[in-house]
């Protein structure tokens, strides 16, 4: 008897603690901002950068990006409901509009607050989802399940590392001939290398001034920097 409850416990734990799969197997793109003390939706503004929101386990994290960077610890208190710890917010200015972009980014920094609860539903619109995050004075941050190109499903498959990094940045699972550039936050070129032959390189990062940056494999956006 004393088994079986135990047993029974540790399923309720289970149950009462598990979360949506959808959550933890989907990468979110930001599509507005709605607070209760303003009225009028916020849609994010453009922004030619990687936007990707993602929930990862082993530890439990949320990895949130939108020009700069949000990275918090998350512990699912509940089915549908999570608290945040130790979260960290990258203030990299963005020089592409008068500030549209930092004001948004500031927005979303500040509505995920270290101890916070929050709450989430997630809606199936047939091949999309909605991913909606409330907090507890009726701010929400929708979202929209993004899918993958096969394009960039190949271009995930390159390894960068390290990340943050301070020398030389190693790129791996390149396929031959590939062309890489990096490219500082307001979209200038500094670092190239043409028609590398090998499947792995690195990038002698050294002296670029700390910052963000944003890594192009053949012209396309692969991954951002961030330079110690």
């Amino acid at each position: 008897m004393k088994k079986f409850y135990i047993l029974l416990l540790s399923f309720s734990w289970l149950f009462g603690f598990s979360q949506n799969p959808d959550l933890l197997n989907t990468e979110w793109k930001i599509t507005k901002f709605v607070g209760e003390l303003s009225p009028t939706e916020q849609l994010p503004p453009y922004m030619p950068y990687q936007q990707v929101t993602k929930f990862e386990t082993n530890p439990n994290r949320l990895n949130l990006s939108f020009f700069n960077m949000l990275s918090a610890d998350v512990s699912f208190n509940g089915q549908n409901s999570f608290t945040v710890s130790n979260k960290t917010c990258t203030l990299a200015d963005y020089l592409g509009d008068n500030g549209q972009v930092n004001q948004f980014f500031g927005l979303l920094c500040s509505f995920f607050a270290i101890n916070g609860n929050y709450f989430y539903t997630i809606e199936n619109n047939g091949n999309e989802k909605t991913l909606i995050i409330s907090n507890a004075i009726f701010q929400s941050i929708y979202f929209k399940s993004t899918i993958l190109s096969v394009k960039n499903n190949a271009l995930k498959k390159s390894n960068v590392f390290p990340n943050p990094v301070s020398d030389f940045l190693k790129i791996e699972n390149l396929k031959p001939n590939s062309n890489m550039e990096i490219v500082d936050s307001s979209g200038k070129l500094v670092k190239s290398i043409s028609g590398n032959s090998s499947d792995k390189t690195e990038i002698n990062v050294r002296n670029l001034t700390p910052g963000i940056y944003y890594l192009k494999i053949n012209g396309e956006s692969v991954q951002k920097i961030i330079k110690k």
